[in-house]
């Protein structure tokens, strides 16, 4: 199998339909495993993806510097190599320079296929603006260090059109997929992108592992219709957009990775009746919710830490999905100690202020009860 490619004229390049995301490689010992990584990049390389993703900050700031040693095994024309600035770090004009020049060194290149402004908001955007970062990311490409422009991107709409105002990006970054499309109004960024003819590359088509497996009675609906992944709907649901240049995947296992090549190569986009699955998916998880928090906060904040709207969300999700592995990474790495259920001591002062009169602290014992049995 060899992956599907698709020119953007706008870019001048061909791009692989789908980027090897460089958050989530194998790890051992906390560390990345080298060998296994190592192992899956090749593959990745032998089977036409040629697009790399990374960041500063990936794998406690190693990711960097492993694709720095691995990529140099192939010819520097043979991949695409994007990285981002970690623009919370810049204080200066000068750190802008230091960090660039960092990574290119970790990266063991001279020059950057992509180079993206990391993760921009309405805050962010007034860091860029303060040190001229946009300025800086022109002059970059003036010397031949970096060949595109861009930035991936987590605010609203309004704060996407004051981006891209008067600039001229070539790439920008969204996080697109089935759930989010109307759960988080992900539709309307996309939108901009489009009206402004800025091709879309694509993080978190599976939203973090969540359209990757569902409760037996929702995931029927896919598996009746194909054998195929459940987390392959969602990489084709992305890709079937038409200014979708690149879906980027986090994969962490050669599993996954083969199940993705095996899904973008000779790519299909989805048909109307596939289309009509995903829509009655969608609305089945909505309505799974067993503990009815709106996320409005007005139980917050707890006076003894716990997190008590993101406890639930999480709940919620395991319920959508059964996906123990996730929600152990997501109650047990991702929640803070101090922030967990059992920290609750019952004092009822939040069962007054919520609005769905929601049991809290009955809720919450259940919940850390059976989370922790995972």
């Amino acid at each position: 199998m060899r992956m599907d490619k698709r020119y953007f004229e706008s870019l001048g390049v061909e791009l692989p339909r789908l980027g090897f995301g460089c958050m989530r490689f194998p790890t051992k010992d906390n560390e990345i495993d080298y060998d296994k990584a190592r192992e899956m990049i090749h593959y990745a390389m032998a089977n036409g993806i040629n697009y790399f993703d990374t960041a500063y900050n990936y794998h406690n700031e190693d990711s960097e510097r492993f694709l720095g040693k691995v990529l140099s095994e192939f010819p520097r024309e043979s991949y695409y190599l994007t990285t981002k600035l970690p623009i919370w770090k810049v204080e200066s004009k000068e750190d802008a320079e230091r960090l660039f020049n960092e990574q290119l060194k970790k990266l063991n290149t001279d020059y950057l296929d992509f180079y993206l402004l990391h993760a921009m908001s309405a805050e962010r955007k007034k860091i860029m603006d303060k040190f001229n970062l946009y300025e800086f990311m022109l002059n970059k490409k003036k010397e031949g260090k970096v060949k595109h422009i861009g930035f991936s991107f987590h605010d609203t709409k309004e704060v996407l059109e004051e981006l891209i105002a008067g600039r001229n990006w070539d790439v920008v970054q969204l996080q697109i997929n089935y759930w989010d499309w109307n759960e988080i109004d992900a539709k309307s960024l996309y939108y901009v992108l489009e009206k402004h003819n800025i091709p879309c590359f694509v993080m978190e088509p599976v939203r973090g592992g969540f359209l990757s497996s569902f409760a037996p009675q929702v995931e029927r609906h896919m598996k009746e219709y194909s054998s195929n992944s459940i987390a392959s709907w969602a990489i084709r649901w992305v890709s079937s957009l038409p200014n979708v240049a690149v879906v980027l995947s986090g994969m962490s296992n050669m599993e996954q990775l083969k199940d993705n090549i095996s899904t973008l190569s000779n790519f299909r986009p989805l048909n109307d009746e596939e289309l009509k699955i995903i829509d009655k998916v969608v609305e089945e998880l909505k309505n799974i919710n067993p503990i009815p928090c709106t996320g409005c906060r007005y139980c917050m904040d707890c006076s003894f830490g716990v997190d008590i709207p993101r406890v639930f969300k999480i709940y919620n999700e395991y319920k959508k999905t059964e996906n123990k592995e996730i929600t152990r990474r997501s109650y047990f790495n991702f929640l803070k100690e101090e922030n967990r259920a059992d920290k609750c001591k019952k004092c009822k002062a939040c069962v007054t202020k919520c609005p769905q009169h929601i049991d809290i602290p009955g809720e919450l014992e259940k919940i850390h009860r059976e989370l922790a049995a995972l």
